[in-house]
């Protein structure tokens, strides 16, 4: 199934998790890229902010940027949900190397894709641009780097020890992915556009954050409000970052060039599937149909 690509599906119930590990090299410690799972991640951030009233979701976000950038006018709620008018990636981002292709987009040049015209807001289109500003904008709300703000407000508090970003100035030692041709490829670094696909995660950071949904307690002043929040219905095919599923279900997958993964998952039944994976293969499917058994084991 997973060939040479070393992998790691978790399988989530209750209280319970068991690790499945492919790969000499695997261990619930080993960093994998999760790219855009990411977005949930970060969204998880925004749903903070709402929930302390320091943004709202129908807060224009051209009001966070300031005079010259009015034509940013879509909210909060239409950038969560790909809805802004911002194209899939900056008209800007020209890579001067087209294996880690985010790698050189620094402030300078996201304030640069910011002056540009943007498309229809309301209409949608997956946006790496709209969760990569997402990012960048709350680290300025928040006055710390990105990284800073992830390890403050998300790494630390979700008990997640391994988990970083892969910033270009901050290379940290992870797995190699793979590509279609079964060949190492080299792993991506990120700048100001790490919100849109730049976390690296373990089995066990993913097992604590995914689980979390049901396991924080009420009690925790600061973590359930901000996952109670997170899982509002935004539209109807999604949530903060996550899309909405069958019943009561919520997943996201992520794609990098060597790595792919998915996670889904149901709080009200305490039930999870994290699948990833070193290398090209379909995390996705896998992920469901595991989900799937795990859901009819419980009927």
């Amino acid at each position: 199934m997973f060939d040479d690509s070393a992998a790691a599906v978790v399988i989530l119930e209750q209280d319970k998790r068991a690790f499945f590990f492919h790969g000499d090299k695997v261990s619930s410690d080993s960093l994998f890229e999760i790219g855009s799972l990411t977005k949930p991640l970060f969204a998880l951030l925004a749903s903070r902010l709402v929930v302390d009233k320091v943004w709202s979701l129908e807060m224009p976000i051209a009001d966070l940027l300031g005079q010259g950038f009015e034509h940013h006018s879509y909210t909060l709620l239409q950038l969560l949900t790909h809805r802004s008018g911002l194209p899939r990636l900056p008209k800007n981002l020209m890579p001067s190397n087209i294996n880690d292709p985010y790698v050189d987009f620094d402030s300078t040049d996201i304030k640069q894709a910011l002056t540009l015209p943007i498309g229809k807001k309301g209409d949608f289109e997956y946006s790496n641009f709209g969760y990569g500003l997402l990012g960048w904008l709350m680290a300025k709300a928040w006055d710390k780097t990105q990284q800073e703000m992830v390890d403050n407000y998300l790494f630390n508090t979700l008990k997640m020890p391994h988990a970083t970003l892969a910033l270009s100035q901050l290379k940290k030692q992870q797995l190699s992915g793979r590509g279609y041709d079964g060949k190492p490829v080299a792993n991506w670094y990120f700048d100001s556009l790490v919100g849109a696909g730049g976390a690296l995660a373990s089995p066990e950071d993913m097992a604590n954050w995914i689980s979390a949904y049901w396991q924080v307690e009420p009690s925790d002043s600061e973590l359930f409000p901000m996952l109670k929040n997170s899982l509002t219905h935004l539209n109807n095919t999604m949530v903060y970052g996550f899309n909405k599923g069958l019943n009561s279900s919520y997943f996201h997958g992520g794609k990098t060039a060597g790595f792919t993964s998915m996670v889904v998952f149901d709080p009200s039944k305490q039930q999870g599937v994290i699948v990833m994976i070193a290398g090209p293969q379909d995390a996705g499917a896998l992920a469901m149909r595991l989900f799937k058994q795990l859901q009819e084991k419980g009927q």
